[in-house]
């Protein structure tokens, strides 16, 4: 242990034997100092986190936030769970650190400040996207529920789609859909039309991926009616896709596939686009003269159909 980390644990150990002091009460001292008390649990959890002692600086910035509470500071308050939950993290602690940022997400709300309290929600979110995805998608859905709440629709649309977006990751795709069809929502009342042009591709990518092509075809009818949709390149690919996987001509629809335009979606789209399956997919291939000729994705309905398709 260094010269300097000994230095920091000694400076914690004297904050909180400071805090301690202003805790207690006596014949003429009949309330605690809880603002003094607060600010010494504040520097505690510095000098902890500073030397790199993360249980003592967590448990420094629970007590500040827990007086900073009792004298109605929620915003202090909130900022201390929020410091105790990061440092949760680096503990690798994950359930522990979730449930301190919640802490500081009420807590922000309860000062009056829900767009910073969405926003504690979403990192908590982010903490646990790959340890516990479920977690994280419930902490997204919160999100979006408290920006709405304060009538907030793009910071809404953002918190919704990360929930969406691990949902198709996580093949919970009827979950994904209701999602994804809030975003567009949020987004179209916000006038970002760009966004809301993603989010259909998102959409029909999941039907299709679900082989439900009429589910596919109508929810694109419907997409065309939003402003800007039917004249964009995003309609027009989609119309492709949709002409390929009807014929079930597997080429032309990993032609439309490999466009920019579905490439380089979000990775859990992409792979979707990059893994479709065509139903009957035919393959159109150079013929020996020169044309072209279809065959059929598998041996057995080549046996089926020994002359090919009319």
């Amino acid at each position: 242990m260094s010269a300097t980390t000994d230095k920091k644990l000694v400076e914690g150990l004297e904050h909180l034997r400071l805090a301690d002091k202003c805790m207690k009460t006596s014949l003429f001292k009949w309330k605690p100092d809880l603002d003094g008390a607060a600010a010494e649990f504040a520097k505690a959890g510095t000098a902890f986190k500073n030397a790199k002692a993360y249980d003592q600086a967590i448990e420094s910035y629970v007590k500040a936030a827990e007086a900073q509470k009792a004298m109605n500071s929620p915003f202090h308050s909130a900022k201390s769970y929020e410091q105790a939950g990061l440092l949760c993290k680096e503990n690798k602690a994950y359930d522990q650190a979730v449930d301190f940022m919640e802490l500081a997400a009420y807590m922000f709300q309860e000062h009056g400040t829900p767009d910073t309290a969405a926003l504690t929600l979403e990192k908590a979110a982010k903490m646990v996207e790959q340890t516990h995805p479920s977690k994280a998608i419930h902490l997204y859905k919160k999100a979006c529920e408290v920006a709405e709440c304060e009538d907030r629709p793009m910071q809404s649309g953002e918190a919704i789609g990360k929930a969406a977006r691990l949902l198709v990751k996580e093949n919970r795709f009827d979950e994904a859909l209701e999602c994804l069809k809030k975003e567009i929502n949020f987004y179209l009342e916000v006038e970002s039309y760009a966004h809301v042009r993603k989010v259909v591709l998102g959409i029909i990518l999941i039907h299709l991926h679900q082989e439900d092509y009429v589910a596919a075809d109508q929810f694109f009818r419907t997409a065309l009616s939003y402003p800007e949709f039917g004249t964009s390149e995003e309609a027009g690919a989609v119309q492709d896709l949709l002409r390929a996987y009807d014929d079930g001509d597997d080429e032309s629809a990993r032609s439309t596939l490999s466009l920019p335009i579905f490439k380089y979606m979000d990775n859990a789209f992409a792979k979707l686009a990059r893994d479709m399956k065509v139903p009957g997919g035919i393959v159109r291939s150079k013929s020996p003269e020169g044309g072209t000729s279809g065959s059929l994705g598998t041996a057995d309905e080549e046996e089926k159909y020994p002359g090919g398709l009319c």
